[in-house]
């Protein structure tokens, strides 16, 4: 455990220096004011295997992202369906265009089988708080890293995250 909170720490402290050194050669535009939304695939995060996410930023510092992902499979007999559509919001640390964030949310997970004569289908939630980087370039192009807690059931779990994106 003291690992893993010494390697959150290290990670902190870089990204905080890695803003600070662009914030002095930062553009006089934040691109998070010109280029409101951004659309991305999340590869592990938040939805465990992929997501494809939608962000709208609401202000400088606030933005607000949905997403989806889903997994699937079946047979002439029968198929199954795993869906998740997370919901959350980021806050944005600094006004520039690198930045550290801290992300909230919740997941809805539905699942769904259906072989022969039985079919079930159910639904949870979880919850998931991150710190993450972003950089988001003057042409479009989004970069985030993420380290999420996901936890729900009384206990919790740490997960990466990598967005790869496009703002518009």
């Amino acid at each position: 455990m003291r690992e893993r909170l010494t390697a959150l720490g290290a990670t902190v402290l870089l990204c905080a220096t890695v803003a600070q050194g662009h914030a002095q050669g930062a553009p006089t535009t934040l691109t998070r004011a010109t280029l409101r939304n951004d659309f991305g695939v999340e590869l592990l995060g938040k939805a465990l295997i992929y997501s494809f996410s939608y962000q709208r930023m609401v202000g400088t510092s606030l933005g607000l992202e949905v997403g989806l992902a889903a997994l699937g499979g079946g047979a002439a007999s029968g198929s199954s369906t795993l869906a998740f559509f997370p919901l959350g919001a980021k806050v944005y640390l600094f006004p520039k265009n690198s930045s550290l964030y801290l992300t909230g949310g919740a997941v809805l997970v539905t699942a769904s089988t259906n072989s022969g004569p039985f079919s079930d289908n159910a639904a949870a939630f979880y919850g998931d708080a991150g710190l993450g980087f972003e950089v988001r370039s003057p042409g479009g192009f989004v970069f985030r890293g993420t380290v999420y807690g996901l936890f729900g059931g009384g206990g919790y779990f740490i997960w990466p995250g990598v967005t790869l994106g496009y703002a518009f």
